[in-house]
């Protein structure tokens, strides 16, 4: 057939032609649009699983049960075009109108995706040992470097500096007085800070680092000595601040400080370990009274009176609520034990602080050697 001659004698064919024409040129576009609206879809699916594991994990350790985690190992997506065009029919006059005989125009087009995602178990001797290993000093010092207030990683990162320990249950017998003072110096750190009279020089391959102090004045200085339980040598500098270094060590020398002439600037810090964190953070899930009263949950951390107007780990950095029905207000919910677990949407301090949690667990878990096989899940079937 002519398709020259039929195009100039019946116009609406020509009309099918240039429809079929702009189908095939438009397919050639498809590529690139689908790797903008899906890669987008991915990134907000993947970064919502991660919130929603983070929390899971944090309710779990408030029901005293283990935790787990998966990783997304890797993820792949296949892309499909197909299309065809076609006219069929049959023409029994040729000097009458061509759409009065059998003509059958027909278009099909085809879009197809196969995605493929790789779950990753964390387990075995090696992985479970780095998230129960204690964070290292280099870890706390690029969060500090990065913006992170010192003090708020204190509450959260640290178990012991010094003599001086952080939230512990003995508290909840009276025994505040360490963890009060750990506050206070957690406190004055963080005003050093925003002032910029704290530094780090950096990290020795054994995780003992220096950090270097710059005090607004000789009470200040005090006062962090005697909170530290050192007696380091002081520089005057030529405004006449008072600068001293102070070296961190993870290890805990039982002999520093015996001879009170003697000069000494060594400081013993411990840290917490993921799951230790996690533990820490799930006392403030609030459950059902009932499930406190049977044993079923952790209970509440425990303030003395003195601590109920000082911020600090015993005031809840992360308040978990739960509800009977799905919250509409959710910044991330989890659907456990036939209930509702969330961090509201307008609690900024939980939300601020469940961001630190995740960058911690980030940055422990990095290079971690997970479990094998894998669980493969082609998303489609």
């Amino acid at each position: 057939m002519d398709t020259t001659y039929i195009t100039r004698k019946y116009p609406k064919f020509s009309v099918i032609l240039g429809i079929i024409f702009c189908f095939f040129i438009s397919g050639c576009s498809l590529g690139p649009k689908a790797l903008k609206g899906n890669r987008f879809d991915y990134n907000v699916s993947i970064q919502r699983s991660n919130n929603e594991e983070l929390l899971i994990n944090i309710v779990r350790a408030k029901y005293y049960e283990p935790l787990f985690f998966l990783q997304v190992g890797s993820i792949s997506s296949s892309f499909s075009y197909t299309a065809s065009a076609g006219l069929a029919g049959t023409v029994f006059n040729k000097g009458s109108d061509l759409w009065s005989n059998y003509m059958n125009p027909s278009l099909g087009a085809g879009y197809g995706e196969k995605p493929t995602i790789t779950y990753t178990p964390v387990q075995g001797e090696d992985a479970l040992r780095q998230l129960m290993e204690e964070i290292t000093l280099d870890r706390f010092l690029l969060l500090t470097r990065v913006g992170w207030n010192i003090e708020s990683l204190m509450w959260t990162v640290v178990d012991m500096i010094g003599e001086l320990h952080n939230y512990e249950p003995a508290m909840a017998k009276g025994v505040a007085e360490p963890y009060g003072r750990f506050l206070d110096l957690a406190a004055i750190f963080g005003r050093m800070q925003i002032r910029g009279d704290i530094e780090f020089v950096g990290v020795d391959k054994e995780g003992k680092g220096t950090m270097q102090l710059r005090y607004s004045g000789p009470e200040e200085a005090d006062e962090v000595e005697n909170l530290l339980g050192i007696n380091p040598v002081r520089i005057i500098a030529p405004d006449g601040k008072i600068i001293s270094s102070i070296k961190l060590t993870p290890v805990r020398d039982l002999t520093l400080g015996l001879a009170e002439t003697e000069r000494h600037d060594t400081v013993t810090i411990k840290f917490k370990s993921c799951f230790g964190i996690l533990y820490d953070l799930a006392r403030n899930v609030e459950v059902p009274e009932k499930e406190l009263e049977q044993g079923v949950a952790r209970k509440k951390l425990v303030s003395t009176d003195t601590m109920l107007d000082r911020k600090g780990l015993h005031q809840g950095l992360i308040k978990v609520r739960f509800s009977e029905t799905n919250p509409k207000d959710a910044y991330v919910a989890v659907f456990y034990r036939g209930r509702w677990y969330y961090i509201p949407d307008s609690d900024a301090r939980s939300k601020a602080y469940f961001i630190l949690v995740g960058t911690l667990f980030s940055l422990q878990s990095g290079e971690l050697h997970t479990a094998h096989p894998l669980l493969t899940l082609p998303v489609n079937q």
